[in-house]
């Protein structure tokens, strides 16, 4: 099933510092995909997020029961 168009999009970093998720949300229902391993740990304040709703993998996301 492919993902729907999302009413909001946040953008998490996780407690590694090194992974992104992105939640996306559309009629209380979660989708989610990730972005992990990069190559160094990044603080909360220097994220861009605009940068990583477009970084987004039209295909990359699942479903949150």
């Amino acid at each position: 099933m492919p993902a729907p168009a999302f009413d909001q999009i946040d953008v998490v970093l996780c407690e590694d510092s090194r992974t992104i998720a992105l939640c996306g949300y559309v009629d209380d229902v979660m989708w989610m995909q990730s972005f992990d391993a990069l190559p160094m740990p990044i603080d909360e304040d220097n994220i861009n997020h605009d940068e990583w709703r477009a970084a987004a993998r039209p295909d990359g996301w699942r479903l949150m029961g």
